[in-house]
Parts: C-alpha cells; sequence; structure tokens
C-alpha cells in the first residue's frame, strides 16, 4: 500500500538518527508525494531532519536509566509536558504508521499513535535494546531487528531480522573501494561527537603511524578538535588530517584501508555495507555493554578487530594497525567479510514493513 503520511522519530546521536534519515528516503524513492514528519529531541536530529528536507518537530526528551530518583522525577516532568504535544501533533498531521527508532525521544510519538489507533512500529539498532524499546514493544505491531534477539526481549511473532538501515551514500561506497589508489590510508572515528580516549591514543601513536607512511583522516568530535588539531602540529603532522565531523562519510570509506572506531550499531553496519575492515573499540559505559556485542558480532567472523578500551594505548593500537596494513591479504578478507555481514535492503524492509502495516 502507498504511503502518504509517516511520521519517523527518534533522537540524541547520529547513530539513532542516520538509520532514520536513510528510511526516510527510501519512503521518498518508493511513495510519491508521501510526507515525512521526523518528530525528536532537543539534539542535532533538528538540523540532519531539516538538511534533508524534513518537517521536524521538537519534543522534551530525557534519559532515566542510571539516574536515580533524581532522573525518574526528571523523566516524569518531560513524559508530562511531551506526551500532549506528541498526541496534537500526531492527531493534527493524521499519519498512515509511526515508527521509533529508539531513544528516549522516540517514546511519546509511538505511544500517542498506540492511542490514537495509528499502526506502530519500532527499529531496535543493537544487539542489547535499550529501556525505551523495551516498554515500545510490548505496544508496538512491528519490531525491526539490526541484530537477533539473542536475550529473547520482545515477542518472536512481532519481530523482523532487517539489520540496520544504511545511507544510499555508503552503500555505494563499496563499488568505489576497488578504485582506491594504494596505500596506507586510515579513517578514525569516534562517532557524531568525538571519543576522546581513541583521540589520545591516536595521538601518542603518531610518531609510529607516520614513520610507517600512514595517511590518516581522523574525526576529533567537536568538543575535542581544537586540543587534537594542536597535538598534530606538536608532533610535526599535518594537522590538516583532522576534522570536527565528516560530512560525505561516502567518500572516506570508499578511500580509506582500515577504519578505527567505536562500535554503535550505525558505524558496525556502515563499515560493513562500504566494506571497510575495522579496529572496534567498543565505548565501554554504553548500556548494557551493547557496543562490545555489536563488535563482537564482526570480530567473531573475521570482519573486524575488538580492541577493548582497557587495552588501548598509543603502541597497541600503533601496533595493531601497523600489522593489518602490513598484511594486504588479511585486509581482502576482512573486507569480504564485512560484505558478507552487511544488510543493505534494510531500509527498504522496514519500509516495506510499514507498508505492510497500513494494507
Amino acid at each position: 500500500m502507498t504511503l502518504n503520511r509517516v511520521i519517523l522519530t527518534t533522537g540524541g546521536t547520529g547513530g539513532h538518527i542516520f538509520p532514520a534519515l536513510a528510511v526516510a528516503t527510501e519512503l521518498t524513492l518508493r511513495n510519491k508525494g508521501v510526507e515525512i514528519m521526523f518528530m525528536g529531541g532537543p539534539g542535532p536530529e533538528g538540523d540532519m531532519a531539516r538538511k534533508h528536507g524534513l518537517r521536524f518537530l521538537e519534543l522534551p526528551a530525557s534519559g532515566i536509566m542510571g539516574r536515580g530518583i533524581p532522573g525518574i522525577i526528571s523523566g516524569m516532568g518531560w513524559l508530562g509536558t511531551g506526551m500532549p504535544k506528541a498526541i496534537a501533533a500526531v492527531w493534527g498531521f493524521k499519519p498512515d504508521a509511526v515508527i521509533g527508532f529508539g531513544g528516549y525521544a522516540g517514546f511519546c510519538p509511538v505511544v500517542a499513535a498506540k492511542i490514537l489507533g495509528i499502526p506502530t512500529a519500532i527499529h531496535e539498532q543493537n544487539s542489547v535494546p535499550g529501556m525505551a524499546n523495551k516498554v515500545l514493544g510490548k505496544m508496538v505491531k512491528r519490531i525491526f531487528l539490526s541484530f537477533p534477539d539473542a536475550l529473547r526481549v520482545f515477542p518472536t511473532h512481532k519481530t523482523y531480522l532487517t539489520g540496520n538501515p544504511v545511507r544510499l551514500d555508503i552503500i555505494k561506497a563499496a563499488s568505489k573501494r576497488r578504485a582506491r589508489p594504494e596505500g596506507k590510508r586510515v579513517l578514525i572515528l569516534g562517532g557524531s561527537q568525538g571519543a576522546r580516549p581513541i583521540n589520545d591514543a591516536v595521538i601518542k601513536a603518531l610518531p609510529s603511524l607516520m614513520e610507517a607512511g600512514v595517511t590518516l583522516v581522523h574525526q576529533a568530535g567537536k568538543m575535542d578538535f581544537n586540543r587534537v588539531r594542536a597535538s598534530y602540529e606538536t608532533a610535526g603532522v599535518d594537522p590538516a588530517q583532522v576534522y570536527e565531523f565528516i560530512e560525505d562519510m561516502g567518500t572516506e570509506y570508499a578511500l580509506c584501508d582500515l577504519a578505527i572506531c567505536r562500535s554503535g550499531a550505525t558505524t558496525v553496519f556502515e563499515i560493513a555495507a562500504a566494506g571497510v575492515p575495522a579496529i572496534f573499540v567498543p565505548f565501554p559505559q554504553a548500556t548494557h555493554n551493547h557496543q562490545t556485542m555489536n563488535a563482537k558480532a564482526m570480530s567473531d567472523i573475521g570482519a573486524a578487530r575488538l580492541l577493548p578500551q582497557s587495552e588501548l594505548t598509543g603502541e597497541s593500537l600503533a601496533t595493531a594497525t601497523l600489522d593489518l596494513l602490513n598484511t594486504p591479504e588479511q585486509l581482502t578478507n576482512m573486507e569480504t567479510a564485512a560484505r558478507e555481514f552487511a544488510k543493505v535492503k534494510a531500509a527498504a524492509d522496514i519500509a516495506s514493513g510499514l507498508e505492510a502495516l497500513t494494507a
């Protein structure tokens, strides 16, 4: 069935937002004239949604996990404000379906749609579901998963294993990698916000990496950009290799020989779709340690190496990086395994699932 109006909702970081935008693109391509509203929190999602030409509505949102009684009280506050606003917006927009992509900012719109009798779905990007999606999973009609539900959190009759939606430009990057120039080009990503421990280890590894002729493309994050750039200059390394944020990830995935990064689900599936060998350094404070589980899904099949943050030093990072760069056949095997892990049709499968909900 053709969809006329759809609400997508999520927020917080690029890890939640990029899959939602990938589905928005797919819906636009297959449903001529479809209207899409993006509802999210006060984070970066508003700018990202508007940049993609999507109507955006900001809602209050706040996490409660690990914050005790103050967190619960705060949570009740934003729910009290967010629910009436979400109900009014959903009622006024009259969508054919509403889908949440995780995070507390996506909670109220999905509940509002359920109250109003509108078909609902969620997408869980991580191997260990977050609290918001655990609750919403009991209400919605369909649950799309990036990883198998090994912990059996969700009712099996509602779950569909689709993988994590990836932007089209990144999927296209895979076909360009074979034409990239030979060399030792390493892409460093700490997620959309950067990762200070990874930045620190790279700074300490600079002498070894530069001596080996490695070229770096380093997304340091907004908060750490100036410090990292200054550290490159102090080390006598071209600071032009440091970026606050990289917009054209498709090109960087296509050109790099290896990536060093966190292992949020979006990064993992982008790495797989682009066919990039990777060293994953999971964020140890991630809820339920889901980043380690995400990384293991790739490392267990030989598509990546897992380097725990507790073992991350300049020396260990330089050693792991140069071991891989100096073994081209291993990089080739990792690239093949990554492509086999990829779910390049995830956005299309979710779009089809939403269409089926309204049939």
